[in-house]
């Protein structure tokens, strides 16, 4: 490891992160499976969680089931993987991404996601904004403005300080949609969500990892650099609970409130079952309380990373700035609270579209060339060179990691335009991914065997 990234600080108790996209110091490295399972879960379980009940409207409640837990098995395997790499080597998945991608189409993608964590952080609080002042009406824009507050201040004090907050909030946060759903269950006649309309098996379960597993699995590592490096004596009890508590816990949140959104849509005609408090005085209140957990726990995991790989775009070598990655969390925070005010809500189906098209295809090949180049096993520095000339921004495989990233979106539009009959019997985002990542193996194995070759003659 160069020494610019070796001197840099490691995280302290009750004090500001400075860590930016720096390796953690494995004195920092304590996080077990249980708060890894917690945080994602609470990530996941949003105010704008039950919002998929509509999106998935007329299917009924057995075949929303079937659907996500196909939904986790596909996608279960490139989870595990992402989540596994933040142990093996504590970075997060933009800096991962420069042995592949190259150090310019990785700043490249970093910039997009970026922008994809700050719509996330809108759309959440875009939602919180429209409950709150729903519950309690003419404060209009102030309550996108304490929202937005008070989320950068929660992200602003880095990952130790997310830890707590997800541990202590947690029974509150259950308690709060527990007198909900009690409210829903008790003062409404039950009726039980069936199917209406014809299952679109593939396009369902595209939909829903782009809004829950695949959509955040990228960002597995960004966490998982956090927990207890990975030793040779690590049972494989231990194993299999720290490659599963991510994926598990954003997969139980989205049944458990998409089940909550789908029944109360069914019996009041409104998925958003945190609306039910306008009617209750007090309990309007409690409700409350809730939708802020809800968003905070989303949207600290939409805003920490989202600097992260900001980071990432500013800082490709060296020891950054003591106060740069609180500066850009403050930033980034307010521009994030502005697509709130601006109505991000409006376009979500287009914004989960995008998202899905350019992130299964990445996560996928970043996983195969990860294991395949067996980048785990490279010296912490190879990730932070320097630039000195335009040619090292794309070395090798770069442009080929590039070229099948592209086509994997490009191959995800074709399906939609060109064979929408595939795509409501087949994940066509999930097969457009499966087959770029295919060829580029393919590629990288014939250039290695071609290199080989000539060296033997």
């Amino acid at each position: 490891m160069t020494e610019s990234v070796s001197s840099t600080p490691a995280l302290e108790i009750h004090h500001v992160e400075t860590l930016g996209v720096a390796p953690v110091p494995d004195r920092d490295r304590c996080m077990r499976p249980g708060m890894l399972f917690l945080i994602w879960a609470l990530a996941s379980a949003s105010a704008t969680t039950p919002v998929i009940a509509l999106l998935l409207h007329g299917i009924g409640l057995w075949n929303f089931i079937l659907i996500v837990l196909f939904a986790t098995l596909i996608g279960l395997v490139p989870a595990m993987l992402l989540s596994h790499m933040g142990r093996q080597v504590p970075i997060i998945s933009m800096v991962m991404a420069r042995r592949t991608f190259g150090i310019g189409g990785a700043t490249l993608l970093a910039i997009l996601y970026t922008i994809v964590g700050a719509g996330w952080f809108g759309l959440n609080t875009d939602v919180a904004g429209k409950i709150l002042d729903t519950l309690f009406p003419g404060f209009g824009m102030l309550w996108y403005i304490v929202l937005g507050v008070l989320q950068i201040t929660l992200v602003f004090f880095g990952m130790e300080v997310l830890e707590k907050f997800y541990k202590y909030t947690a029974l509150l946060f259950l308690l709060c949609y527990a007198v909900l759903a009690y409210y829903l269950f008790t003062q409404h006649t039950f009726v039980l969500p069936v199917a209406t309309q014809r299952v679109d098996w593939g396009k369902d379960i595209d939909l829903v990892l782009s809004f829950s597993l695949l959509a955040w699995a990228y960002d597995f590592p960004t966490v998982t650099r956090f927990c207890v490096p990975l030793t040779a004596q690590e049972t494989l009890t231990d194993r299999a609970l720290y490659l599963l508590a991510p994926a598990v816990g954003v997969m139980s949140a989205v049944l458990f409130m998409g089940l909550l959104g789908l029944v109360a849509l069914q019996m009041t005609g409104d998925w958003n079952i945190a609306l039910l408090g306008k009617n209750l005085p007090f309990w309007g209140e409690i409700s409350a309380i809730g939708v802020i957990l809800a968003i905070a726990h989303t949207n600290a995991m939409n805003l920490y990373p989202a600097v992260t790989k900001l980071l990432a775009v500013i800082n490709v070598a060296g020891k950054p700035h003591r106060f740069m990655q609180p500066t850009v969390v403050v930033l980034l925070g307010v521009f994030a609270t502005f697509l709130a005010i601006a109505g991000i809500l409006d376009f979500i189906e287009g914004f989960l579209s995008m998202l899905g098209s350019l992130l299964f295809p990445f996560s996928f090949i970043l996983v195969i060339d990860w294991f395949h180049g067996k980048h785990y096993s490279d010296a912490v520095s190879q990730f932070y060179q320097r630039v000195y000339i335009w040619t090292d921004y794309f070395l090798w495989p770069a442009p080929w990691a590039i070229s099948m990233l592209i086509a994997g979106g490009v191959l995800t539009q074709m399906g939609f335009l060109m064979a929408p009959a595939i795509i409501h019997l087949l994940p066509w985002q999930i097969c457009s991914a499966a087959i770029a990542g295919g060829i580029y193996y393919m590629g990288i194995r014939f250039i290695e065997q071609r290199v080989q070759r000539r060296k033997m003659a």
